[in-house]
């Protein structure tokens, strides 16, 4: 049973690591919100790179002795190369492994169904996030790592349970995660009714964004 579990578990981690890769990795992305509680129009940026993707799977990546490994780089590259076996992976005692699991498909895939954002409240004493994007059936939480929030949990779970109050979001634009690309150009998801090209920016935000691949619908 616990040897079937573990396929299980890599299957979904591999065929997930390679939507991650083709999807999401190696780009920045901002996310465009309206603050309902002072009217503005607001945004954070996030990056999605190879570290990242482990924290998404509630794996412990453990050597031949069962010792963690603090090397979530390798561990995304042989989730790619579908290299990894049972004996590298273990689940978390505190069961939060199947959960994240559950939710893992349907994160990465997150970009074009994510409606609404939202500061966590911090209601749940094992969860270390500092932000959300999701939906009424599923988050994705985000870590504050120097200038970008990170993803780092899967939750299938109602983001309004998560936070005090949720923001609308307007439109995700993305970038290469490069110093050389510092303007957001390509288009990635705008909310339905919504016009960019009508909404307030302040000068700082303004010189983030560009709309020229940006086509009103």
């Amino acid at each position: 049973m616990e040897q079937q579990k573990l396929k299980d578990a890599i299957r979904i981690i591999s065929r997930a690591a390679k939507d991650y890769d083709d999807k999401l990795n190696g780009y920045n992305y901002i996310f465009i919100y309206k603050n309902r509680q002072n009217n503005q129009i607001e945004y954070f940026e996030s990056a999605f790179l190879p570290r990242n993707f482990q924290h998404l799977t509630g794996i412990e990546f453990i050597d031949s002795q069962g010792n963690i490994l603090h090397n979530p780089t390798q561990f995304y590259q042989k989730c790619l190369n579908s290299t990894l076996k049972e004996s590298d992976i273990a689940f978390k005692s505190d069961g939060t492994t199947e959960l994240k699991l559950q939710a893992l498909p349907l994160i990465v895939n997150f970009l074009k169904s994510s409606k609404m954002t939202a500061i966590y409240n911090s209601i749940r004493p094992k969860l270390s996030v500092d932000r959300l994007a999701g939906t009424t059936n599923f988050c994705l939480g985000f870590t504050k790592d120097k200038n970008y929030y990170v993803p780092s949990s899967c939750l299938l779970e109602d983001i309004r349970n998560l936070a005090d109050v949720t923001f609308q979001i307007l439109a995700i634009f993305s970038k290469p995660a490069t110093k050389n690309t510092p303007i957001y150009k390509d288009v990635r998801y705008v909310a339905k009714g919504v016009k960019l090209t009508t909404l307030s920016f302040s000068d700082e935000f303004s010189s983030l964004i560009s709309l020229e691949n940006y086509t009103e619908k």
